[in-house]
Parts: C-alpha cells; sequence; structure tokens
C-alpha cells in the first residue's frame, strides 16, 4: 500500500516541469465545470410521476403528464385536472421511470463548481453551475438565478439529503432567463415545498416529494422511489401542450318513448368555438332519430319503443386549434313509469397482469331491490362479473391476464324492466419489471484522477526496480 502525498512528492522533486504540472493538478483549483442539463427522455412530458403512489388534495392542475411506477395507485383526479395523459403502472410510466433513474445518475455526476452545505439559499443570486450540499438544503425566502441574458443557461443542485422551503419561498430566474431555463434538484432522498412556495425547476428525488398547499412548480415533479403529494398545486412542463378540454355534462338523463329529448353538450377548456362529433357508438334509434349538432352541441331527437335498452357512444370536442377532448356517455331509454335508478361506483380501479382484483358493483332504486346484470362490450380477460342470478350487489372479479386499455358497460334490469348503465374503462398495466443490477460509474472528473493515479503508481513502481 502506497500513500498518495509521498508519491506525489517524490515526483514533484523529480524535475521542475513535473513539479509545476503535479501542483497545477492536484493542489491547485480544479477547472471550472459547466453545469450540464441532462436528457429526461419519456420522463420529459411528465408534470409529475411517483415509484409508489399519487395523491391529491383539492383542484390540483397538472400541466403534462401525470403518472406511477411500479406503484399502481393514483387518487384525487379529479377534483385534480391533468392536461396530458395518466400512466398509472403501464408500460409509459415504466419507461419514465427508467429514464428518470438515467437523468438523476447524471445529475449525481457532476462535478461541484460551489459548495453550499450549511447554508440557507433564501437572499442568495446565484449564476450558472453546480452547487453541493453534502446533506440537507434549505430555502427560506427568494432564491434568484442569475441567466446572465441567456434563456438556456443550466442551473443544477445536487443535495446529499433533503429539500425544504419555507412557506412563501420563491426560486426565480431573472435576468433574460424565465423559469422554463433548464434548472434541476437532485434530491438524495425527499424534497418538502412549504405552504405558497414558487418554485422554478425539475424536482428528481430518490424518495417522496411533497408539495404543500398552493405551492406551484415550473418544472417537474419526479420521484423515483416514493409517492409525490400535491394539495392544490400547479405543476407546469415548459413548452407547448393542449390544454385540457372537459367535454360537460358529466351523465346524460334517462329517456322514455314518446317524450321528446335534449340536451346541450358544451365544452370548457382550449380556444373556442368548439366543434362536436360522434366518433364512436351510435346516438339512439327515434322518431326523429337522434343527432347531434356539430356547432351548437344540441343532442337531440324522440325515442319510440324499439329505443328501449341502454345505448353507449363516445362525443369529441374540438377547439380552434385542433385540440381535443371527449367523454363516453350512456342514454338508457326506460319504459313509461320507470323510478330514477342508479349505480356505483362511478369508476373502477385499474388492474395489474398476474394480480387478483376485486371490485363491487351495486345499483339501487327499483322494487324490489334486485337486478340482473349485464355487461355491453367486453371485459378484460381474466375479469368476471358474478353471479348472474337477480341480487343487489355483484362482483367484478378474477386475475387479469392481458394488459390493455379495454371500456365498457354494465346495465343493471330490475324486475319491472327499467334499467339503469354506467361506462367503465379500465387499465389493465403490465406485471412490473425485474430490476437490474446497474454498475457505478465515474464522473468525467474521477475518471481522469483514477487514470493519473494508475499511471503514478506504475511509474513509482519503475523507480523502486
Amino acid at each position: 500500500m502506497f500513500h498518495i502525498k509521498n508519491i506525489l512528492n517524490r515526483m514533484m522533486s523529480s524535475t521542475p516541469l513535473a513539479s509545476l504540472g503535479f501542483a497545477a493538478l492536484f493542489y491547485g483549483a480544479s477547472p471550472a465545470l459547466a453545469a450540464t442539463a441532462p436528457s429526461l427522455g419519456t420522463a420529459q412530458t411528465f408534470a409529475v410521476l411517483g415509484g409508489s403512489t399519487v395523491t391529491n388534495t383539492g383542484s390540483s392542475v397538472l400541466t403534462g403528464d401525470l403518472g406511477v411506477s411500479p406503484g399502481l395507485a393514483i387518487t384525487g383526479f379529479p377534483p385534480g385536472i391533468v392536461t396530458g395523459t395518466t400512466h398509472a403502472g403501464d408500460a409509459v410510466a415504466l419507461q419514465a421511470q427508467s429514464d428518470l433513474v438515467t437523468a438523476y445518475n447524471v445529475l449525481a455526476g457532476q462535478a461541484c463548481n460551489t459548495n453550499l452545505t450549511g447554508q440557507d439559499l433564501g437572499g442568495m443570486t446565484l449564476t450558472p453551475g453546480v452547487y453541493c450540499f453534502s446533506s440537507s438544503a434549505q430555502l427560506t425566502g427568494t432564491l434568484n438565478l442569475n441567466a446572465q441574458g441567456s434563456a438556456s443557461a443550466v442551473f443544477v443542485f445536487k443535495i446529499g439529503s433533503t429539500l425544504t422551503t419555507a412557506s412563501n419561498s420563491v426560486v426565480q430566474v431573472i435576468n433574460g432567463g424565465s423559469n422554463c431555463n433548464p434548472v434541476f434538484w437532485q434530491v438524495g432522498s425527499s424534497a418538502t415545498l412549504g405552504t405558497g412556495t414558487t418554485f422554478a425547476g425539475s424536482i428528481l428525488a430518490l424518495t417522496s416529494i411533497t408539495l404543500n398547499t398552493s405551492a406551484n412548480v415550473s418544472g417537474r415533479v419526479l420521484a423515483r422511489n416514493g409517492a409525490v403529494t400535491l394539495d392544490t398545486n400547479t405543476v407546469t412542463v415548459c413548452g407547448t401542450l393542449c390544454p385540457l378540454i372537459t367535454v360537460n355534462p358529466p351523465t346524460l338523463p334517462t329517456g322514455q318513448p314518446g317524450v321528446p329529448y335534449s340536451v346541450t353538450i358544451s365544452a370548457i377548456g382550449g380556444t373556442a368555438p368548439h366543434t362536436f362529433a360522434v366518433t364512436a357508438g351510435s346516438l339512439p334509434s327515434g322518431v326523429p332519430s337522434f343527432s347531434l349538432d356539430p356547432n351548437t352541441g344540441i343532442l337531440s331527437g324522440t325515442p319510440n319503443t324499439s329505443s328501449i335498452g341502454t345505448w353507449i357512444f363516445t362525443i369529441t370536442a374540438t377547439d380552434a386549434n385542433g385540440c381535443t377532448g371527449f367523454r363516453v356517455y350512456t342514454i338508457t331509454i326506460n319504459p313509461l313509469g320507470c323510478p330514477p335508478l342508479t349505480i356505483l361506483p362511478a369508476t373502477l380501479l385499474n388492474a395489474r397482469v398476474g394480480s387478483p382484483y376485486s371490485q363491487p358493483i351495486t345499483a339501487s332504486g327499483s322494487t324490489p331491490d334486485s337486478y340482473v346484470y349485464t355487461v355491453l362490450g367486453s371485459l378484460p380477460p381474466g375479469l368476471a362479473l358474478t353471479p348472474v342470478t337477480a341480487i343487489k350487489t355483484v362482483n367484478l372479479s378474477g386475475t387479469p391476464t392481458t394488459a390493455g386499455n379495454y371500456s365498457f358497460t354494465i346495465a343493471a334490469t330490475g324486475a319491472n324492466g327499467c334499467q339503469v348503465s354506467q361506462a367503465y374503462t379500465i387499465l389493465v398495466n403490465l406485471a412490473p419489471a425485474v430490476a437490474g443490477t446497474s454498475i457505478p460509474t465515474l464522473s468525467g472528473w474521477g475518471l481522469m484522477t483514477l487514470m493519473v493515479l494508475v499511471g503514478l503508481a506504475s511509474i513509482y513502481r519503475l523507480r523502486r526496480i
């Protein structure tokens, strides 16, 4: 075993040139290394990505995609709003998590320009670079990130353990930049943003991320292994995204033969005017037959006795910029004299291939209060609705065998012939992949240092011979 310092002293004493070279390399200041923005891969489009769960309370708005993997649970949407696509444990979320790990490791491997351990970020003005905390980082007040006139200036914060902001703290990009500048927070455990925090940058946390009430992020909230917890927040991914377009009303009333039917379909979000179209399924028959006005959204017609039953269709709204939103509807045409009926739940939990699944479904309102349940469409392979005899509550259960997105309708018919139905969608996710073993890598500076040390060892060995 040799001592690095002794070797250096011998080498430095050999020639003046060697002395200058090694002194500059090991005893002088390290060269300034520019911060580098990592590729986020498929995680780029995610406003929020959790590892175990994503939980929301209140009217959070996510401008971008929402996902979780390898967990399945996403709760609180609605009332939370997602303008992009939701991926609950599917292949897209799994790949996004893989890309997140790669980006996290790239950030962790970058050499520090400045060590801020023990200092509060509040009140600081920082220029582009890599800033490090060996343990926790705290922000109380305002942190200004001076872009020095560059919209592509990169800021990287490497935090050994936790990141915490006090209430009403601010991280903002100034001087020619914007909150869409590449700002990255690599957090070694968990991040917590205090109430009312305004935060610029993408948080890549090893464990969990919590956004307290009204904390807002211009960037991304990406947790590798733990939960993301939201409470009336906005998270906005920079870039051009279609806004959320919501088709209303949420449900349509039942109809009866001979009674004229009319309801107005509307859309909220996007750029007016909106146009409307039936993009799947069929409208009820009648005299006159049901039709949808593409400009006003008026859905009208008069059912007749041949219309009795459940009709399933999709209405899509398109705004002036071509952005779309849709809703799957059912209209049940009941015989005259039927009472109002309900069926619950309104939505079903997602499932996973190879994992047992069970969900009770209950109808109410008929006398007697028992029903025969039927499925319109196809259930996910491996699931079945039981029992098939008249009963108040049935169970949708089994073990899914095939991944995919499955849409179907469950109808409940009472003894008096009155019927109620509910359209459902179940996402069956792939079974979680077995994580491989990662190979540790060195940063560029670490690799160069190792090569020099190996060379020194060889020289020292030759001098001993």
